[in-house]
């Protein structure tokens, strides 16, 4: 009881202090300095900054040659569990595959692949039909298999 007296005590002569009480002699009450003027929001946004750094250059663009979609689907630690998803998929008219990662402890991830898709409007719409599902997927555009790209 005695401690929570205390630290009422402390907590009011501490907000009386900051509420209005006058400042001691020779301490400065109100702003620091009011007549400055601040020209550093001027001057920055013109002001080149050196961090002796190179910029990095940007890799060039992609070729626009011609591409499929696929859509990245999810992956599994059990290539079973993956095998499950892609049959049900498949029963369902998809085309499916599944690809495998390895790991550094020796294992595998289990990824499944849906499609190829020639455009991707037909992609968006099966990546609607998975998330329907509760399925998450992304869309993916690589250069069509079998295409040799311009060198």
């Amino acid at each position: 009881m005695l401690g929570g007296a205390l630290v009422l005590a402390i907590t009011y002569q501490s907000d009386a202090a900051v509420s209005g009480n006058p400042a001691p002699d020779g301490a400065i009450d109100g702003p620091v300095a009011p007549n400055i003027k601040w020209t550093f929001v001027d001057e920055l946004p013109k002001a080149e900054v050196k961090t002796g750094v190179e910029p990095a250059e940007r890799p060039p663009a992609a070729e626009s040659g011609p591409k499929e979609y696929v859509l990245h689907g999810p992956q599994f630690l059990r290539h079973d569990a993956a095998q499950v998803l892609q049959a049900e998929l498949m029963l369902d008219g998809f085309p499916v595959s599944l690809t495998s990662n390895p790991r550094d402890n020796g294992s595998a991830w289990y990824r499944v692949v849906v499609g190829p898709y020639d455009n991707q409007p037909d992609a968006q719409q099966a990546l609607g039909e998975l998330l329907a599902r509760d399925i998450p997927a992304q869309i993916l555009a690589r250069p069509l298999a079998g295409s040799v790209p311009a060198a």
